[in-house]
Order: C-alpha cells, then structure tokens, then sequence
C-alpha cells in the first residue's frame, strides 16, 4: 500500500528531483570551501606572535568560529578579557568571515 501525505490532494510526486536541489547544495559546499579553514588555522601562529603561538594552539574553524586551545587558565583569561577584540580584528582582516575566537583551556 503506497502512503499518501497528509494534506495531499493533487496528482504530482510529493518528492523533489535531484536538479531542482543540486544548485543549493552546491552553492552551500562552496561556502565551506570559500571560509579557507586551512589557512586559518595555520595564520594563528603568525597573527599571535612566537611567545603566544607556543602555549597555544588553533584546532578548528566552522560557521565564523575559530577555536583555539589554551594551555594554561592565566593565558585563557589574558586572551578572553585583553586581546580578543584585537585578535578577532587582525583575522577579519585577512578573513571577513572570522566572525569570533573561543578558547579552551586543555
């Protein structure tokens, strides 16, 4: 027995073809590809500095976010409270779509 959908009162497939969702999808995929995380992950230690980049330690970049792990909680709160701003700044600099830095202690 074939199920109908609730509410359905026509003769046309209920389904979506594969060519009316491929442009989206690709343009979607295309997206992640434009953010460059690579190349964001790796310009942490150059925008940080050499003192900084050693005790630190870029894991991932999605959806704007850049996470960095911290290795100590002092070096977390310096971050968090005195240069955030600025570090969020020099990335959209390089990056427009850096929309925020968190950090993680570990």
């Amino acid at each position: 027995m074939k199920r109908t959908p609730r509410n359905y009162a026509g003769i046309k497939p209920t389904g979506k073809q594969v060519s009316d969702l491929l442009p989206e999808m690709l343009a979607q995929l295309s997206a992640k590809c434009d953010d460059k995380p690579l190349q964001i992950l790796e310009a942490w230690p150059e925008i940080v500095g050499e003192r900084i980049g050693k005790m630190t330690r870029a894991v991932s970049f999605d959806d704007g976010v850049l996470r960095v792990q911290v290795k100590n909680s002092t070096l977390y709160s310096l971050l968090v409270e005195h240069e955030k701003r600025r570090l969020v700044a020099e990335f959209q600099k390089r990056f427009p779509n850096v929309r925020d830095i968190r950090f993680k202690i570990g």
